[in-house]
């Protein structure tokens, strides 16, 4: 198999993590890929569901501080959108 038009990021990440894991880049595209086919997808319902768990344990002040950053980011974004 071969692998053409791969960002440089991801080659760089796989290169870095083949040599962390001592495997050879075939190795370690191979294992990347066997941990990604083993994953069970999460279904659009399971995700909500997940997310609401999630929301149910912040507090009011990470309410507040997750707002801010959503509206600073908009605010950014909408600024670099100008340009």
């Amino acid at each position: 198999m071969t692998l053409r038009r791969c960002p440089p990021r991801v080659h760089a990440a796989l290169k870095h993590s083949a040599k962390v894991n001592r495997r050879s880049l075939n190795g370690e595209a191979l294992f990347w890929l066997e941990r990604q086919a083993a994953e069970k997808p999460v279904t659009g319902k399971e995700a909500a569901a997940i997310l609401r768990r999630f929301q149910k344990m912040l507090s009011r002040e990470d309410h507040r501080q997750i707002a801010k950053g959503v509206e600073e980011a908009r605010r950014r974004m909408a600024h670099e959108h100008l340009h």
